[in-house]
This record gives C-alpha cells, structure tokens and sequence, in this order.
C-alpha cells in the first residue's frame, strides 16, 4: 500500500472515493436505462450459466451484420445478473462502482509517473467528472473499456519508476490495451497507443529477453484470442467487413458536416465533458484547451513523461479511419488523459498561488455536478443511445399500472417500440417485474418474433377485456408506425384514458368483444 498510496494521502482518498459514489448515486433510480440492448445481454449474459449458451462473440458492434465485441462483457454480467436475481438496479450499483475504482487507479498513475499531488487532484477532478458519471451510469460494454485506459498507463508508471518491476508494467501494458477492444471494438485503437509508447519507452525495455517478450506477448494478447477464433471459425467475415468499411469509402458524414467538424466536436466534447462547460462559448472553451495542450507539449521538452499523456489525448485521431463515425463511447477513456493535464497544470498552479488552484478547481466541481444534475434524472444521453427516455423507473412503474388497472384479471398489451415489434425489453421486464410478483404475464397482441431474446404469451383465441397500449419514447420510431398501431388497436378496442408516464405513453383500454375474457 506505501508503494502506491504516499503517506497520509489514504484518508483523503477514501473521502475522494466516498464523493465519487455519492456524484454517481445523484437520482439513482431515475439514472438507470433498460433498453433493447440492456435486455438482450440481461437474457443473453445469464443464459450463458443457467443453459450453458457459451459464447463465443459478443453484442453487435455496428449496423453492419457480422461484426462483434468480443464475448468477455456476457461473461462478467452474467453472474451480476444471476447474482442480483435478474435486478438492472443491481448491476448498475455494480457498473457505478466499478468506475469510482477509477479513483483509486488514477491517483495510483498520477503518483508513479508525476507526483502525489497529481494523483490526488487527478483523483478529485474524476471523482466530479461528467463523462465519467455518465460511464457509471451507462450499463454497457463501452463502460468497461473506459476504465482499462488506466491500465495500460498504470504499467507504464510502473516501468518508469521501478526499474525492477518492468517486465510486470510491461504485462499490465498490454493486458490493458487488449482488453479495450474485448470489450470494444471500435477501441482498437489502444493498441496503436501501446505501440506508440513502447517506441517512447524503448530505452528502459532493451534488458527484456526474447522469451521474455515473446511470453509477455502471448498473455498479454489473450484477451483478443476469441476474435481470432471467432474470425476462423466465420472464414474472416468481420474482417472483410471492416476492410470494406475502411477501404471502401463508407462515410458516416452527414449533410452539411465534414470530417474536420466532427473530429473537432469530439475532441472538444473531452474538455467540455471532464473539465470545463459553463455555456461560456465554444470559441473560450477551444481557447482553453489549446491553452492546455500547449502548456502540455512545452512540458514534454524537459520530461518525456508528458509525452505519455499528450499521445492518450491525440489518440482519438485513430478514429478519422471510421469516416466520421465518432459516437460518444468511440473514445471512452480518452476523457481521463485530459483529466491527468488538468490535474497537472492545477498542480503546477498550486506550487505558485494556493488561491487561484483552488478557484480552478471550484471552478472545474460546478462546471461538473451542473451537468451531472441536469442529466442524471434524465439517464443516458442521446449521444450514447438513440432512444432517450427508456429509464427503467417508469418500465416499472408502467407495469405496476397495467396490473394495477386490470385488477387481477388477464390483460393484453400492445407494444410501439424501437426495435419496431421486437418483444425483448418487454419480455424482460414484465417477467422481472410481473409474472415474478403478479405471478401472471399479460398476452402479447402482436406476437413474439423469433430469433430475438425473450417471449411472452400470445393471444390464441378472443381477447382478454383489459387491453393497454404501450408506447415508448418516440425519438426513433417513424410516426407511421405510432400511427398503424393505434389504428390497429383501435379495432379491437376502445380508448378509455391515458397517462404519460415520463417519456412513455399509456393507454387503458377496453375490448370490443362482449364475450372478453375478463378472469384468468
């Protein structure tokens, strides 16, 4: 513990620690997502232990068919679910704590390859940081792969200052880099970081063996095992589909954008989302972080080190090979590089004048618990999912009304979701929720479609009397759809009342049918 931990630092980092989990425990209930990807790894990840379902690839990593994560996210959720007894609300506590670890990891870097200090407030910015709360809120494989940045530069922190340690630094180094594009693909490109700083390193591994190497590699590498086995097994479908992508001119450029637009938003969107965005204007706060990139760079002419930090920030130009596709969790990890150069010019800042750090840093909390409150209610951006909206509390709470309402008696719903009459998120909840408290599961009028997670009954002759019209957050779903399924209803309903339950919409129904069915 005194090797990573300076004395009396422990106390404060255990308050740094406690702060982190409270920032990410902001609106708790209303924070939690359950979507359609949600649910399909909920069914996906725990069939692996209840049926022995191995798998071999994991969730879809783009539109395009044939190309996968790797499997290693159903293999760790699985038991939080099974654990959990198939509660969300679990595994998000679990994925929430898992990123405030990354306070401990970030002050341990911040020691090994600066000082103290910087670990420290590197500890206290991530502790705050809205990019990060939006990771621990965000129960999905990009979440994971945010975190194992820190690996990669904890191994290099060990190599820079423990001269006897370098083949272990080494090992964490690639481990950290491999397991980032196990968990997600687009984040292949920690592996060209990892190549980058070895050539910057390349002085302290020259007393490394070929052995050495070559066993440092092949464990190091093992995380990406299973897409080779998986490429194999496919005769290198995923591969040819990526070649494809990159070679064939593919572009994700929307009218009236370009490349340079959109790289410049992201790369800003690190700054604003870690450090500082206090509606300012986009042209102060690009000001400012050129400001910090520059003192950045004029620091690495006296130590090298700096260098290491300046290459985690511009990492994110790897990802101009997508042809302009840069979601938010394409360069999840990237964020915590500029939190370490923040954390790095405060520390110098503090050196000089106590007052100013401290207003700095006043100033980087506000920016951060600001945006964290205003979002937290509202659960995941729009950046991360195309369907905002789809918070969990009010799934619940519209199922609590839909038995509530029908008084005991079967029920049928129907369903206007994105996917577009795909049963998964339903199935899911209404036997999370339902038939585990009810001890019944509604009819589903439209049917379940094979092939996707999940089932529910279906109606095989007449109609329950209490019907319920379901619609989800709309942002995605086309309104003829929203249009088709209320006319179709209206056939075999009629329209008693409605709730808006958050960005949800119920709607209470009674058959038309004289001879409904109105007892189980």
């Amino acid at each position: 513990m005194k090797v990573i931990i300076s004395k009396g630092h422990l106390p404060i980092l255990i308050i740094i620690f406690l702060l982190g989990l409270v920032v990410r425990s902001i609106n708790f209930r209303e924070s939690v997502y359950f979507g359609y990807d949600e649910a399909r790894d909920a069914f996906v990840s725990q069939e692996i232990y209840t049926k022995g379902d191995l798998k071999l690839i994991g969730p879809q990593a783009s539109a395009f068919s044939g190309i996968h994560h790797g499997p290693l996210y159903y293999y760790l959720i699985g038991p939080l679910f099974l654990l959990g007894k198939g509660d969300p609300y679990f595994v998000s506590v679990i994925f929430r704590i898992i990123n405030t670890f990354g306070i401990v990891g970030v002050y341990v870097l911040g020691n090994l390859l600066f000082t103290p200090l910087v670990g420290l407030l590197s500890a206290f910015i991530y502790s705050v940081s809205y990019e990060q709360f939006i990771y621990a809120i965000f129960t999905g494989n990009p979440s994971i792969s945010n975190v194992l940045w820190i690996v990669i530069f904890i191994g290099l922190g060990i190599i820079c200052k423990h001269k006897n340690r370098t083949k272990q630094g080494l090992l964490l180094m690639f481990l950290g880099a491999a397991s980032i594009p196990q968990f997600d693909m687009i984040g292949g490109y920690s592996l060209f970081v990892l190549v980058i700083l070895l050539f910057l390193i390349r002085d302290k591994l020259k007393n490394i063996g070929i052995k050495e190497w070559l066993l440092i590699v092949f464990i190091g590498l093992s995380p990406l095992y299973t897409y080779i086995i998986a490429e194999v097994k496919n005769k290198f479908l995923a591969t040819k589909i990526l070649i494809g992508l990159i070679t064939g001119g593919v572009s994700n450029v929307g009218s009236g954008d370009s490349m340079f637009l959109i790289f410049y938003r992201n790369i800003l969107g690190l700054f604003k989302n870690n450090i500082l965005d206090l509606k300012i204007g986009d042209w102060l706060i690009t000001l400012l972080f050129i400001l910090l990139l520059t003192y950045l760079i004029s620091k690495t002419r006296s130590e090298r080190k700096y260098q290491f930090v300046l290459v985690w920030i511009l990492s994110i130009a790897f990802l101009v090979v997508a042809h302009g596709f840069m979601p938010f969790y394409s360069y999840a990890g990237v964020g915590i590089g500029v939190i370490i150069a923040s954390a790095i010019f405060i520390g110098d800042v503090y050196k000089k004048n106590r007052i100013v750090a401290y207003l700095l840093l006043g100033t980087i909390v506000c920016s951060n618990l600001i945006k964290v409150v205003e979002q937290s209610s509202k659960s995941l951006i729009v950046e991360i999912k195309a369907q905002p909206g789809m918070k969990l509390s009010d799934e619940i709470e519209i199922i609590k009304r839909t038995y509530k309402y029908s008084n005991g008696a079967p029920f049928t719903i129907r369903i206007t979701s994105m996917p577009y009459r795909i049963q998964t998120v339903w199935a899911y909840l209404y036997t999370q929720y339902g038939k585990n408290i009810y001890g019944y599961y509604p009819y589903l009028e439209t049917g379940n479609v094979y092939g996707f997670p999940g089932e529910l009954p279906v109606p095989t002759s007449g109609t329950t009397c209490s019907r319920f019209l379901i619609r989800e957050p709309i942002r995605g779903i086309p309104e003829n759809l929203i249009i088709k399924d209320v006319n179709e209803e209206n056939i075999f309903s009629d329209y008693l009342m409605e709730e808006k339950i958050g960005d949800f919409i119920l709607q209470y129904r009674r058959a038309k049918d004289e001879n409904c069915h109105p007892q189980g």
